[in-house]
């Protein structure tokens, strides 16, 4: 039930995100309402550690309420025993958001993706093979797709002189957009024709700019969250193989593995909560509760993840402080519990 309410309030924030662009081309009302429900397992994979702490208090509140936790203290079930009860919960929890990072969330976000770019763009060409044509000015692009998010992405780039003659050819392994819209292509090499003969060059990486929009250049970028944990880890072993900087996507990794275990350790929270001072509060108080640790474990785990990658921290560093420290408090918080 608190996963439908999240749902809901996640959706039509998502819905009222997607209104300024219906209209435009072929992206019509319908369309953006496929793009918002090919989406919702993401949405669900992002809100489920917070829902099962919501969750275990409503639950756990209304025994608390009615005293049948009492009475099951009374009749000589252990602490132990209430926490491997609440945890099994929690662990079947932790199972569906894994299940649901690894493989439907990807594959629908990555299908959403590239079915609102397709229907923003009249002149994008999606061929039912594994690449995009598209066509900036002189310049012909040749985009490796990930329709699965598996594919490593990739650009082959042909430039045109005024009298279509190919002046240059230019390929590179992977492509990724910077905050100014500007591709940063790695392991980037180009083969210049000249009237003396022929140039080539390569660069670990090169900045160009074309004119087109993020929506359509994102179908190129290799991005984390269109990844299933496989797919992640084949890919920061193909940086590596590389020599290309892999520290977003070990930052990524880490930080998933470890959101799918707090929804466990969420779960378990819930209990010295109401046999505290939650205990005969109403529910409202209790989803206040649920939701401030919830989108403060949120929070911190974000924060933590973008300091990770400006500061080259550790990325196991970066994604074990936040679970670590919600490791604490629930072993601190359940040692109280009488």
């Amino acid at each position: 039930i608190v996963v439908c309410v999240f749902l809901a309030v996640g959706t039509f924030i998502e819905f009222i995100g997607q209104l300024d662009d219906v209209g435009k081309a072929n992206y019509e009302l319908d369309t953006a309402l496929t793009y918002i429900t090919l989406r919702t397992p993401r949405l669900i994979f992002q809100m489920l550690p917070a829902a099962a702490l919501v969750g275990a208090l409503f639950s756990l509140g209304n025994f608390a309420v009615h005293r049948e936790l009492v009475v099951m203290r009374a009749a000589g079930v252990s602490r132990l025993r209430l926490i491997v009860s609440v945890g099994l919960a929690g662990l079947i929890l932790m199972l569906i958001m894994g299940l649901l990072g690894e493989s439907i969330a990807p594959s629908l976000g990555a299908y959403a993706r590239e079915l609102r770019a397709q229907a923003l763009h009249d002149d994008l060409n999606l061929s039912e093979g594994q690449s995009t044509w598209l066509k900036d000015g002189e310049r012909i692009l040749n985009l490796r797709r990930q329709p699965d998010a598996v594919g490593f992405g990739g650009v082959y780039l042909f430039e045109l002189g005024p009298d279509h003659e190919l002046l240059q050819v230019a390929s590179a392994d992977t492509a990724e957009i910077d905050s100014q819209n500007r591709w940063v292509l790695g392991n980037y090499a180009e083969t210049v024709f000249l009237d003396e003969g022929v140039r080539a060059n390569t660069a670990r990486e090169s900045v160009q700019n074309y004119n087109l929009s993020p929506d359509v250049l994102g179908l190129s970028v290799v991005r984390h969250d269109l990844l299933d944990t496989s797919g992640l880890r084949r890919y920061i072993q193909y940086l590596k193989e590389n020599d290309l900087d892999g520290s977003r996507y070990l930052i990524a990794y880490w930080v998933r593995i470890a959101d799918i275990a707090s929804v466990l350790f969420m779960t378990v929270l819930a209990l010295p909560f109401v046999f505290g001072s939650l205990r005969s509060t109403g529910a409202g108080a209790r989803m206040l509760v649920g939701l401030m640790i919830g989108l403060g474990y949120y929070v911190a785990a974000q924060v933590f993840a973008n300091s990770g990658e400006v500061f080259d921290l550790d990325p196991r560093l970066v994604a074990g402080l936040p679970i670590g420290g919600l490791i604490l408090i629930t072993v601190g918080t359940m040692i109280r519990v009488r």
